[in-house]
């Protein structure tokens, strides 16, 4: 089997590449879904992040999200002017800035949920089998590894 579109860049012998592929439509299919209501999927996932931590502030983004300050930087800025995030400066440390979610962006965390678990449905990924996911999470979680020892 080959990819349309891609025959001869993308070999679907090899697992990372057909994984880069599963990933990158995923990535459309939510940001084309998000836009409707004015968000990207660097904006919902910087608000599901903060809606699970109690402190966080940009640079806790960057890191958790690998993404680059400056991008982290470029959404929260948005989620802001958007009135999604709120920016209250730390009371540990001056320099700092605390994000803290709006109403607006706490009430709409079960509608990115929606969102995403339209395209799990719609994938069939609830109907796959429990050992495929288990060894996929060992794999997934090796390659944190070994990423990780190269640091």
């Amino acid at each position: 089997m080959k990819f349309e579109k891609t025959m001869g860049f993308y070999d679907s012998n090899r697992l990372g590449d057909i994984l880069f592929i599963f990933h990158k439509n995923h990535k459309k299919y939510l940001n084309d879904e998000l836009s409707r209501y004015d968000l990207s999927l660097i904006q919902a996932l910087c608000i599901l992040m903060i809606h699970e931590s109690e402190e966080l502030n940009q640079k806790d983004l960057s890191d958790g999200l690998y993404l680059t300050k400056g991008a982290i930087t470029k959404a929260v800025k948005k989620l802001v002017s958007d009135g999604w995030v709120l920016r209250k400066r730390s009371t540990l440390d001056k320099r700092k800035y605390i994000l803290k979610l709006t109403p607006k962006a706490e009430e709409f965390i079960p509608v990115m949920y929606e969102i995403n678990d339209g395209w799990e449905k719609s994938m069939g990924l609830n109907d796959l089998d429990s050992q495929f996911m288990e060894t996929f999470n060992e794999l997934t979680l090796k390659s944190i590894d070994l990423n990780l020892k190269k640091e």
